[in-house]
Order: C-alpha cells, then structure tokens, then sequence
C-alpha cells in the first residue's frame, strides 16, 4: 500500500499543479465562498482569494469548474490497484489528507 499511497500522491500534485496554468478570478472565489458552511465562508472571506489559492479544496473547485475533472484525470493516471484505493476510501476523494501531499 505504501507505493499505492505514493502514486496517488504524485497523481494528486499533478493534478493540483494543473491549476497554475488556469486563470483564478475573484469570481471563482465569490462562486466557492457561496459552497462553504457559514464558518468556512467567514474564514476564507477573512483570508482572502490569494489565501484560498494554497487551499486544494478551492483549486479543484476551480479546475472542476473549467472542466478538468479530478476523477477522470486520476483514472488516467493511476494504476488499477491504486485507483481502486482513491475511491474506495472517503479520505482520498477530492483532497488527500496532508500527512500524504508534500507539495
């Protein structure tokens, strides 16, 4: 599991990494908040678009947006095996936890 573990990391940072070659506007931003709980929205209001840019949450919120989708993009670059681990388990869908992603 730990090469598992590995390959769905790099397959997450490439995915990730996508989101520098889109643009990010403050509608995205605004469009984003409008999802969050109250408090989440409260923070990230408080924080800022250039704070929500480090967040892995808002950045597929983005690239889904644009139509680069995480699920498909993880099939393509995922072993059988591997894949099968990302989606089975609740924590590897969407974003993987921080002690997996060294960005």
């Amino acid at each position: 599991m730990p090469d598992q573990l590995t390959e769905i990391t790099r397959a997450a940072r490439g995915y990730y990494a996508q989101a520098a070659r889109v643009p990010i506007t403050a509608t995205d931003f605004f469009d984003w908040l409008k999802q969050l709980s109250p408090a989440g929205r409260a923070e990230f209001e408080a924080q800022g678009l250039a704070f929500a840019q480090t967040e892995r949450a808002f950045l597929r919120f983005v690239l889904e947006l644009r139509g680069i989708s995480m699920l498909e993009y993880m099939m393509e670059h995922l072993s059988v095996p591997a894949f099968e681990l990302w989606a089975a388990h609740a924590e590897f869908n969407g974003d993987l936890p921080d002690r997996f992603v060294r960005l």
